[in-house]
């Protein structure tokens, strides 16, 4: 009897590790094969490589076994990389291109004051103190490419600048800004992005009558909010991320200034440099959570283009409509770094994102019409544009200046 007794407790032993195997899901792998682009084919090679899935881990893999055809567990690999952070830098430099954009703006717009105004405003000294408050609203959209997002943004800002004439011709002066950013992704589920940048920096510029150079710099602080949330048949997960990053900027602009009676043409030539670093994260959330590496976007731009205005007064008014279009193309020829990341809830290894770059060239345009009461206090109402084969942005800002 216990010889039996013996044998029938291994016996049930046996059948229930058979049934636990029968339970666990069947992986179904490779999964690199089911890839379509280079940052899927990354995270199924990682897969593939891993040891073998338990927990939460194995039950996500086997919803992806389950689905019905090559595409949609493409897809799924797609989710699982983080190809929809690849444009946080950028949303960072569009930001920085906004500021120095209404900087420059207003430094056409005082040249513009300093010739048409009468003998009786000083040229330097105290009195040509100049304070500028400028609010802004922006609307943007990023097209899809291989493994980067679809993306549409919407954008507040808020500027202000203070800048001296100590000698004619020249001005010097400092600005800051703080700019809101929310952004919304290209997956059914609708990542968001919620960015907000704060920056500040010198800027000066210098004319002799017939040639003008502007110079501007500038320090920006990043915050990002990331939500994210992938899903298929069978599983689904959100995760948060709280991310912070900075970035510098720098823009230097010469050009000629041609006037005949009271239109003026200022053909002009610009360089810009734009750098925005995202610091490393890790993902709140479950098996699909991720741990990124820090990231970045190098940018160097070369600008040509022209400006055109004219001045009319009625009585102690004086309006000035202008218009500016400019070419610009990137210089260098990979300004975005690679991002490198790995699942957070597991120990697996490191795979790669190589997001696809902007288009190199892209066509802006400045329209807006000021007007100046006696000479110290001005109004402007502004457009800006930004068209390139991948990406359009739009923006309008109201301008206050007061010269004291």
């Amino acid at each position: 009897m216990p010889t039996s007794s013996f044998f029938l407790r291994h016996l049930v032993q046996l059948g229930a590790l058979l049934l636990a195997g029968a339970t666990q899901p069947a992986l179904a792998g490779p999964y690199a094969p089911y890839a379509a682009t280079p940052g899927e084919a990354a995270v199924g090679a990682m897969l593939d490589a891993a040891p073998t899935h338990i927990g939460e881990g194995a039950a996500m893999l086997a919803t992806i076994d389950a689905l019905p055809d090559a595409t949609a567990r493409a897809d799924a690999l797609g989710q699982l990389s983080p190809r929809s952070y690849s444009l946080l830098p950028r949303l960072t430099i569009q930001s920085q291109d906004a500021a120095d954009r209404e900087i420059r703006n207003w430094l056409a717009q005082r040249r513009s004051m300093a010739i048409d105004a009468p003998a009786s405003v000083p040229a330097s000294g105290d009195r040509t103190i100049h304070m500028m408050l400028t609010g802004g609203v922006k609307q943007a959209r990023y097209g899809g490419r291989i493994d980067r997002p679809e993306a549409k943004s919407d954008s507040r800002s808020l500027r202000f600048a203070i800048d001296v004439t100590p000698v004619r011709g020249l001005i010097v002066g400092a600005t800051l800004g703080i700019d809101g950013i929310d952004a919304r992704l290209d997956r059914a589920q609708r990542p968001r992005v919620t960015l907000f940048t704060s920056s500040i920096g010198p800027y000066a510029s210098f004319n002799n009558g017939r040639f003008y150079v502007d110079a501007t710099a500038a320090y920006t602080l990043s915050e990002y909010k990331l939500r994210r949330q992938v899903g298929w048949v069978g599983f689904s997960d959100r995760m948060v991320a709280p991310v912070d990053g900075d970035g510098w900027a720098a823009s230097g602009e010469a050009g000629a200034m041609l006037r005949a009676g009271p239109v003026r043409l200022q053909p002009f030539a610009g360089l810009h440099y734009r750098h925005a670093d995202v610091s490393g994260f890790t993902e709140n959330g479950g098996s699909a959570a991720l741990q990124v590496a820090p990231f970045r976007t190098q940018s160097l731009r070369g600008a040509l283009g022209a400006r055109l205005s004219a001045t009319t007064s009625a009585g102690r008014w004086t309006l000035r409509p202008a218009i500016e279009a400019q070419w610009q193309r990137e210089l260098r020829s990979r300004p975005d770094s690679r991002i490198e990341a790995r699942f957070a809830t597991r120990d697996l290894s490191i795979f790669t994102l190589r997001p696809t770059r902007l288009a190199r060239d892209a066509g802006l345009v400045n329209a807006g019409v000021s007007a100046t009461w006696n000479n110290r206090t001005t109004l402007r109402l502004g457009y800006a544009g930004e068209y390139g084969s991948d990406r359009h942005v739009h923006a309008a800002t109201l301008t206050v200046g007061r010269r004291f």
